[in-house]
């Protein structure tokens, strides 16, 4: 049997998470990305996940727009740059890593769950 040896992440990368997914945010937050039609509501940084070498980053992404995830991926792509030179404005690095944004998955992982629980056959359960 194989054992994976488990990562664990340092202060520093642990510090430079908070800082980032803080900037983003931010960022996010102001809503003046240049992008044609802009978005009708804020994003949410739900979180960060950084490489071992603290060069790519990972950003998991939530949002109330009626916009399918891939388009809204597809807008925050092309406006990369201008997230990674205002972030560089708010963050004080050596290195500013890449930004990678993917769809934050938890919430139909909750939706599903909360469906499960109000399913017929488990609240039949709950009543024995």
């Amino acid at each position: 049997m194989i054992l994976k040896r488990q990562k664990n992440k340092s202060n520093r990368s642990l510090k430079v998470i908070e800082v980032i997914k803080k900037s983003i945010s931010q960022i996010l937050l102001k809503n003046d990305l240049p992008l044609n039609p802009n978005f009708r509501f804020p994003l949410s940084v739900v979180s960060v996940d950084l490489s071992s070498d603290l060069r790519i980053a990972y950003v998991y992404i939530s949002t109330h727009e009626t916009i399918d995830d891939e388009e809204i991926i597809k807008r925050l792509e092309s406006c990369k740059k201008y997230i990674s030179a205002e972030m560089n404005l708010l963050v004080d690095l050596k290195f500013m890593p890449k930004l990678i944004f993917r769809n934050d998955e938890q919430i139909l992982n909750y939706k599903k769950i909360n469906e499960l629980l109000n399913s017929k056959k488990v609240q039949e359960d709950l009543k024995k």
